[in-house]
């Protein structure tokens, strides 16, 4: 068997308490589904930790052979031009720096790179697009995308578009069921993105790469919570593993 490619992790930084004297500990977390999601797909994972020097981080992602960009809090408004309105949630500075640094280090290496939930919007940022700050107030929709049902539920349809990588992703199916748990999502897409999911009242739920040889792919909901039933959510995984060997 060959060497697993290495999948770097993006990850929130939270105070953990302790017992010990001294200052609280910083730490980054990442939810083991995201892991195990990457472990089941064939790669080996790794959390990225929160450096402050840009060589190191460089160096990182030379190492890394794909990056998946996890779910956490808003994406800052000023990163794409506009003043924080009423509904923004919790803000993450530095790991936006962070997550910004690496999918601009794997893009020049032409490096695959997942995005799921925030990773999605952080990625579609990078590019050149635009978030909708708050769903409730900015979006005309009434879909609920704050789903009261377990995480491992599908609660509304997302319509693919055929042929693109991400319907490969789920068997070529043109409609699937998926969770979600989110206030933020895509409004403008960014320049060399192209959207390949919508829900049913049209927002932006999946985007991919608009050019064949760049391997982008992100999707709104949490398939790291349904991958261990849900074939297209595994496959998700399989995708960014197999693109990144």
């Amino acid at each position: 068997m060959g060497r697993r490619p290495l999948i770097g992790l993006t990850g929130s930084r939270h105070v953990r308490q302790s017992q010990l004297p001294g200052l609280p500990l910083m730490a980054v977390t990442v939810s083991d589904d995201y892991a195990q999601g990457v472990e089941a797909a064939g790669g080996v994972p790794v959390v990225i930790p929160y450096v402050n020097d840009g060589a190191v981080l460089g160096g990182l992602a030379e190492r890394l052979d794909g990056l998946l960009l996890t779910g956490g809090d808003d994406v800052d408004p000023n990163l794409y031009g506009e003043e924080p309105q009423i509904g923004l949630g919790a803000l993450e500075p530095a790991r936006d720096r962070i997550e910004l640094a690496l999918i601009n280090m794997m893009r020049a290496q032409n490096k695959p790179i997942l995005g799921i939930c925030r990773g999605m919007q952080v990625l579609n940022v990078a590019l050149g697009g635009t978030l909708y700050q708050d769903l409730p107030r900015q979006w005309k929709g009434k879909l609920q995308h704050s789903q009261k049902a377990g995480r491992g539920e599908a609660t509304h349809s997302v319509r693919l578009q055929a042929g693109s990588r991400l319907s490969a992703c789920y068997q070529g199916e043109t409609v699937v069921r998926v969770n979600s748990f989110h206030h933020q999502a895509v409004k403008s897409v960014a320049p060399g993105l192209q959207a390949v999911g919508w829900d049913a009242d049209g927002l932006v739920e999946a985007i991919e790469g608009s050019d064949a040889d760049s391997w982008l792919l992100a999707v709104q909901w949490h398939p790291e919570n349904m991958w261990r039933t849900d074939l297209g959510a595994l496959g998700l995984f399989q995708a960014l593993v197999e693109a990144a060997t």
